[in-house]
């Protein structure tokens, strides 16, 4: 058998056996017990301007990932371009690699925006060293199954998406997005079932659209009424970066300029 998955060098095969040195296993044991560790040493991203590049964490990805990664139950209000698609697929590629048995679903307001973040995972996991991945049984566009048990599936939210599915962590990206009869359905089927567990994770992240079922779970979350952890970011918090734009009020103004005043506010 290959040592290589369908021909793809950047990926281990199933049941490749390693011969792991001291200073590998140490390393597998802190990049386990610390995902600050792993994400800014080992995950890389695609950036605009630079190409790929090591994943070195803002302040606030920093605390998205640890509210994440340490509650059950966490709902994001953010802004547009400050990296949250990036942030969320690295925590999610550190649950499924250090985790056995973990069914992850990525369910987004279009199929296509769910299969770009299992995609952002994807690519990072091609960029792990081998010691570090599981090997691989399934690679497909839509999903992933690793050698430990643990898979990721991408789909447009719907009530009928993961029906019948068991899933330790669900990921709802842009659910200020979904009509709200769609968005109701979702979670008269699939609530039940994900509060049921005792380590069962829901994530609701999204930026703002008006009054619908996300402004409702994220008013009942900062008036601590549904268990949900509020996490916010301000368009201001982005720093500056080599070439790039200070997020100041000159900056929000020539957004304004090129858009409207109800575009940013919805937007950022």
């Amino acid at each position: 058998m290959s040592e290589i998955y369908l021909g793809n060098k950047n990926l281990k095969n199933k049941d490749v056996k390693i011969q792991y040195t001291k200073e590998q296993i140490a390393e597998y044991i802190r990049c386990a017990e610390d995902i600050d560790y792993f994400c800014e040493k080992y995950v890389k991203i695609v950036a605009v301007d630079k190409g790929l590049v090591a994943f070195e964490m803002y302040d606030f990805q920093k605390e998205l990932i640890h509210n994440l990664h340490n509650n059950r139950f966490v709902i994001g209000k953010l802004p547009r371009q400050v990296g949250k698609t990036t942030t969320v697929g690295a925590y999610l590629l550190h649950y499924v690699l250090f985790n056995q048995n973990m069914n992850v679903a990525i369910l987004a307001n279009k199929q296509s925006t769910a299969i770009e973040i299992l995609g952002r995972v994807k690519m990072a996991y091609e960029y792990l060293p081998k010691w570090l991945q599981q090997g691989v049984i399934e690679w497909n566009k839509g999903s992933i199954v690793l050698e430990n048990g643990s898979r990721i599936l991408a789909a447009a939210t719907s009530s009928s998406a993961i029906r019948g599915g068991s899933f330790n962590c669900i990921l709802l990206d842009e659910f200020a997005h979904i009509p709200t009869q769609i968005a109701e359905e979702f979670f008269t089927s699939v609530y039940p079932t994900i509060t049921s567990g005792q380590s069962t994770k829901m994530f609701i992240i999204s930026t703002p659209n008006g009054l619908n079922m996300f402004y409702y779970y994220w008013k009942g979350a900062i008036n601590n009424q549904n268990g949900y952890v509020p996490f916010e970011v301000h368009w201001s918090q982005v720093p500056k970066y080599p070439g790039g734009p200070l997020r100041d009020d000159q900056w929000k103004r020539e957004m304004i300029s090129k858009t409207s005043e109800k575009q940013f506010e919805q937007e950022f």
